[in-house]
Order: C-alpha cells, then structure tokens, then sequence
C-alpha cells in the first residue's frame, strides 16, 4: 500500500474527492505495507491522546476530594465520561460514515484539549462534572472516527494487526501516564497537570492534521439521520456482544481490584493495572498477526478464556504471585481478542458503514463496563467478591456465542471466521 498522502483523493481540505469508498487495499497495490505515513501519524496520535487521558482518569479522583468531593462525588466525576461517550456515539458514528472521519478525529482530539481549560478553571464539582462531559464527548468523536479510519487505510491481508498496533499506542499511554499523572501532581501541582495534558492535547491534533483521508465522490448523496438504521449497526452486534462480555470484566478490574487487593494484603495495586498494560502491549504486537494468518476465531476464543481464567482465580489468589499471574493473563486475554475481535467487525461491514459499526462496537464496551461496576457492586456487597469475581468470569465466557452469531455472511460480505473477504 502506498503511501495514503501520495493517492489521488487523499486529501484534507475539500478538494479531490477519490473515485469511491472501497478499501485503499483494494485499489491494486501490490504492496501489501502497513505501516504508511498515515498510519504511523494515526496512531502516534493515539498514543498522545491517550498518554493524556490516562493521566487524567488517574489523578482526578483524587482532585474531586481535595476540591472537598465525597467519594460518591469523584464516583460521579468519573462515570460522568462514559456516560457522554455513550450518549453520543451512534450520532458520531452516523457522522464518521455521512461526513467523513478524519473531522470528527480533530474535534474529538479538539474537545479533549478543552476539558483540560475547564478543569483548569473549574472551582467547584459541578464544573468538574462539566469538563468529564466535554471529554466524554470528544472521547465518543475520537475513537469512534479514529479507529474507523485505520479500519480504512489497513491492508485487508493486515487488518487485526493493524487495530493491534493501534491499540499498542493505547496501551503505552495506560502504563505510563498514570505514574506520570502522579507525579506531576506531587512535584508541581494540579494546575500544572491541566496545562501539560492540554499542551498533549495540542500535539495530538497537531500530528492529526497532517493526516489524509479518502473522500466521498461528490455524487454520493449524504443519507438524513434515522432512528430506525443510524443507532446501531445490526451487521455489528456479534462483535459488540463480544465487546459488552470482555468489557463486564474489565469493569469490575477497574471498579475493585484496587479494593480487593488492599483486603488481601497488597499494599499497592496499581502494579496489578501495569502489569495488565504491559501484557496488553506485548499481546497486541503479535496476536493481530496470527489473527490475520490463521483465522480471527484463532485468536479471539483463547483470549477470552484467559480473561475468564484471570477473573475466576481472584478468589484463590492470597499472596503478590497470585494477582500477577491473574493480571498477565487478563492483559494477554484482552490484547489478544479484543483486536480480532474489531478485525471481524471489519470483515463484515462494508466501507461507507464502519463508522456506525465501530460506534456500536464502543457502545457494546461503555455498557459492559457499566454492567462491570454497578451490578457487579451490587453483587460483591451482597454476597462478596468470592461471587462476584465467578460472576464476573462467567460473563466474559458469554462472549464465544458471538463468535457463532458473527460467522454467519452479513451487510455484504462474506464473515466466516477469519476470513478477509471484502464488499465490491
């Protein structure tokens, strides 16, 4: 694959419109190549914008109490941003397929920036509440149109190792910003937080716009918004079913294995998260190539099934050992189905619809892990994280009846498992 700023009809203004909406890979290059100026600016941006978001998720807890917030209150903070992220993403998906992807990739990077000013400025919790709400709204631009438009420039022979590089640049932001966050905070302050994470925010639109993007021709009419085909993709449930099972146990991680590992006598448990990442990073790099070699299902059903195995030994795990074996193998289970998983969203949706889908895909991970924290609370209280961790396993176990409901043709291609036909 060439070189996506070279191509008649890449471009970033509103000249140049391309013959169509088909995969670059389909255009008769012989270069099966991956790794183009696009994407290696796509995916630096990534890293940027989530290096600066982890930072954030990590340290504003901790700003809501010292603002004077209860812990009820810095719970709210938190969930204010998948909330906004929920919310929007089937009108951000409708956009990504109707306008194009690479806008709303700026005004997500765009709104990212702004939640920094307004917690810069923000002097009470309402207005904290408000700057989650804008990044949650930037948050549902972003990576919806962001990991559509990598969907498009991939190489079809490479696509799960695409979305598994891409999502490697996640998972280096998460290892290293949230020490960095803290650090920050302890040598020079919140404030100076807000300035370094909306100077990110800066560069990660910066690097953003020298991207290109595929037009749509000027004679394909826009399609208005409707309720009835533009909140979902249906051709995208199998996966966001899948996205929904991985993300309950991600939730209920995130939600109170901090909580569990202190009752067990782990001291500090944000080596649990690092490890996690770091396993996360190492999986990405070579599962999405096996995805794409040997079939998706490949890769998919041995990584869920670690992630269940990670989640079901927690109530045996009594010494340091224990929760690292169960957060290397959560970390390898998730880096390892989750972009195969995206890879066979791909397979089955055509060009022009990938935004709706990967907006459905997203939506199918903001409501597990809500599932993943809520509920899952409810259940530990009542009956204790001896149940609640069961539980949790045998959730993500769910998944695998995707991978039936996905094998079957849709929208236009054929999906059998791993295979990487595409629409004409």
């Amino acid at each position: 694959m060439t070189n996506g700023a070279k191509v008649s009809g890449f471009d970033g203004d509103d000249a140049g419109y391309g013959a169509d909406l088909r995969d670059e890979a389909q255009r008769g290059h012989g270069e099966d190549r991956l790794f183009t100026s696009n994407f290696v600016l796509a995916t630096l941006a990534n890293f940027v914008n989530a290096f600066s978001v982890q930072m954030l998720v990590a340290t504003l807890p901790v700003y809501v109490v010292t603002q004077g917030g209860t812990n009820a209150d810095a719970g709210l903070v938190t969930g204010a941003l998948a909330l906004t992220a929920l919310l929007f993403r089937p009108l951000m998906g409708w956009l990504a397929d109707n306008w194009r992807r690479r806008p709303l990739v700026l005004i997500g990077t765009s709104f990212y920036g702004l939640a920094s000013v307004v917690y810069l400025l923000a002097g009470s919790i309402p207005l904290l509440i408000f700057g989650r709400l804008v990044q949650g709204f930037g948050l549902g631009c972003y990576t919806t149109a962001a990991n559509a438009y990598v969907a498009d420039i991939a190489p079809i022979g490479r696509r799960a190792e695409a979305v598994g590089f891409f999502a490697a640049a996640l998972d280096a932001g998460l290892i290293i910003g949230p020490v960095a966050g803290f650090m920050l905070v302890g040598t020079m302050g919140f404030h100076c937080l807000f300035y370094f994470t909306g100077a990110l925010s800066v560069v990660a639109l910066s690097v953003s716009l020298l991207t290109r993007e595929r037009k749509r021709p000027r004679e394909t009419a826009r399609r208005g918004w409707s309720p009835r085909t533009d909140i979902v993709s249906v051709d995208a449930l199998p996966t966001a079913w899948m996205a929904l099972c991985m993300g309950i146990g991600f939730g209920a991680i995130n939600a109170f294995i901090s909580i569990f590992a202190q009752s067990h006598g782990i001291g500090n448990p944000g080596f649990f998260f690092m490890i996690q990442a770091v396993a996360l990073l190492i999986s990405r790099t070579f599962a999405g190539r096996m995805a794409d070699v040997y079939g998706r299902a490949v890769a998919i059903v041995p990584g869920i099934l670690l992630m269940a195995a990670a989640l079901a030994m927690l109530p045996l795990a009594h010494s340091l050992w224990h929760f690292v074996i169960s957060a290397v193998l959560l970390g390898v289970g998730f880096g390892s189905a989750q972009p195969a998983s995206m890879a066979l969203l791909i397979d089955r949706v055509r060009p022009e619809k990938r935004g709706l889908a990967m907006s459905t895909y997203f939506t199918g991970i903001d409501v597990g892990f809500i599932i993943g924290t809520i509920p899952m609370g409810v259940v530990s209280q009542h009956w204790g994280f001896g149940v609640m961790w069961p539980v949790s396993a045998a959730c993500t176990l769910f998944a695998l009846a995707g991978i039936a409901a996905a094998s079957r043709p849709a929208g236009g291609t054929t999906s059998r498992t791993g295979e990487k036909d595409e629409p004409e």
